[in-house]
């Protein structure tokens, strides 16, 4: 288990390198052409998302003695003008019913709901550079910088890990099976999907299909977590994949690795030490 948490802290610290390092690079004007109008879009957004909940609030706090007052009427349109025509539609006879209530709040959520998947959209397509930036920083990383240093990631490096070969000799992991780590264990293809479709498809394809992705991103990771801490020698389905293994080492960078013998062999040295 020791080991387990050891390599969720790894992956974190990497993650937060790689995140650090796109974010950071993408930040620059000059690499990035789109910047003015993400910073735009993603005001807008912030502020979309803000007024929603705010509104939200004062609306219920308004109505929760069952009715809806001149007085707080006049201050909701006030302080949320965004919201004015919707409340005018339902307050037209100067008094809200709890199953008007109900229907505003509806249709005011399906009404944000598009609005956000527009401005979200936006932030999407000038995101570009930062898709492009992120694969570039993924794969040196993970692949280039790990093939450097002998399979430690400044995370791995930082929690005494050590990716190697699984069949346990002395040859280096090769760059193909870093890649093939890479793919499965920090999915780049998530992003190369979303980096081609948003030059490509409409919007409500882009949403549909990294949905779909999101959700194979995400049991794929359930997957390799339940791998990780179910199987005695904590290789997850990236590791099978790419025929590597990860190890503890001790203060003078040594292995001190747990043995890979399965369960169930343990179970029968242990009764029978004489067979």
């Amino acid at each position: 288990m020791k080991k387990i948490w050891k390599r969720f802290l790894a992956y974190t610290i990497d993650m937060m390198v790689v995140m650090l390092i796109a974010q950071s690079l993408s930040g620059i004007p000059f690499l990035n052409k789109q910047l003015d109008d993400y910073k735009k879009y993603y005001q807008e957004y912030t502020e979309l998302v803000e007024n929603y909940q705010k509104f939200k609030l004062s609306f219920t706090e308004a109505f929760e003695d069952k009715k809806l007052t001149e007085k707080e009427y006049q201050s909701l349109i006030k302080e949320y003008p965004d919201y004015e025509k919707k409340l005018k539609e339902f307050y037209e006879d100067k008094k809200l019913t709890e199953k008007e209530y109900q229907s505003l709040g509806k249709e005011i959520d399906s009404s944000y709901q598009k609005n956000y998947e527009k401005v979200y959209y936006q932030i999407e397509k000038n995101s570009i550079t930062y898709f492009i930036v992120y694969l570039i920083t993924v794969f040196a990383y993970f692949v280039g910088f790990n093939k450097i240093t002998n399979g430690q990631t400044l995370g791995k490096k930082l929690m005494r890990l050590k990716i190697t070969n699984n069949n346990q000799d002395s040859s280096e992991v090769s760059i193909g099976n870093y890649i093939i780590r890479a793919i499965i264990l920090y999915q780049p293809i998530y992003y190369l999907v979303k980096l081609i479709g948003i030059n490509t498809l409409s919007m409500n394809q882009y949403y549909n299909i990294t949905s779909i992705l999101y959700d194979i991103q995400y049991y794929l990771e359930l997957i390799i977590i339940a791998m990780a801490m179910i199987r005695q020698d904590g290789r997850g389905l990236h590791d099978f994949l790419a025929k590597t293994r990860v190890v503890l080492l001790d203060k003078d960078g040594k292995e001190i690795e747990e043995s890979t013998i399965p369960l169930s062999k343990k179970k029968k040295i242990i009764e029978k030490p004489n067979e």
